[in-house]
C-alpha cells in the first residue's frame, strides 16, 4: 500500500472518529442538562451551546478565508508589478544582446516617423490589424 493511500485512509478514519466523538459528547451534554434543568430547558440549552459552537466554527473558517483572500490580493499586486516590469527588462535584454540591431531599428523607426508621420501611423495600424486577425 503506498504511503499516500495510507494517509488518506488515516485522515478519513480520524474524521469519522472525531465526528462520532462529537456526537457522543453532544448526547452526554444533553443528558446532563436534561437531568439538571428538565427536559425542555435542557434540550434548549444543549441546542444553544451546539449552535454557538457551529457559529464559532463558521466564523473561524470565514476568518481564515479572509486572510487567504488578503494574501491572494497581495500576490496579485506583486505579480502585476512583476509583469509591468517585463517589457522594460525585455528591451534591456534585447539591447544587451543585439546593440547594433536595436540601434539600427530605432534609427529607422525615427527616420520613418520624421519623414512621413501619417504614412508611419497607417503602417503601424496595418501591422497591428494583421496581428489581431491572426
Amino acid at each position: 500500500m503506498p504511503a499516500i493511500t495510507f494517509k488518506v485512509f488515516a485522515a478519513i478514519a480520524g474524521v469519522l472518529t472525531g465526528l462520532g466523538g462529537f456526537i457522543l459528547a453532544s448526547q452526554a451534554m444533553t443528558l446532563a442538562l436534561v437531568d439538571r434543568l428538565g427536559p425542555v430547558v435542557g434540550l434548549c440549552a444543549a441546542a444553544a451551546i451546539l449552535v454557538s459552537l457551529a457559529a464559532l466554527s463558521f466564523w473561524f473558517v470565514q476568518r481564515t478565508s479572509l486572510a487567504a483572500k488578503e494574501e491572494a490580493h497581495d500576490a496579485k499586486s506583486a505579480a502585476a508589478d512583476m509583469i509591468s516590469d517585463l517589457p522594460g527588462q525585455a528591451v534591456l535584454a534585447l539591447i544587451r544582446k543585439h546593440p547594433l540591431a536595436v540601434s539600427a531599428a530605432a534609427v529607422t523607426i525615427g527616420y520613418t516617423l520624421m519623414r512621413d508621420p501619417r504614412k508611419a501611423l497607417r503602417q503601424a495600424q496595418a501591422v497591428l490589424l494583421k496581428l489581431i486577425q491572426v
